[in-house]
């Protein structure tokens, strides 16, 4: 048997193991950073104020109220889902990069 490491494994018993990270006695993911925090209440706020929109578009007219409310709805759920993703740090795990 031959003493050399297998290509690849750069000393490790597995090629793929990383070192551990050192833990700053706070979960990671808990509270996302501040600018990720801001943007995602702010688009909170934004999907709630298109809510409020949706339902002030329909009470105004049923004719036209009904396709301005959808629009609204839509725009609601865009942000709430970009909020979403802002505040649980979903933005980091993209995965683009990788090789």
């Amino acid at each position: 048997m031959s003493a050399e490491a297998h290509p690849g494994t750069a000393g490790h018993e597995h090629g793929h193991e990383m070192p551990p990270k050192p833990d700053s006695g706070v979960r990671e993911g808990l509270i996302p950073e501040m600018p990720m925090l801001w943007r995602g209440l702010a688009f909170a706020g934004g999907a709630l104020l298109a809510l409020r929109m949706a339902r002030w578009a329909v009470r105004g007219s049923l004719l036209i109220g009904k396709p301005v409310a959808l629009g609204f709805l839509g725009a609601a759920v865009l942000s709430a889902w970009a909020s979403a993703i802002h505040l649980t740090g979903g933005e980091k795990f993209d995965d683009h990069d990788c090789v």
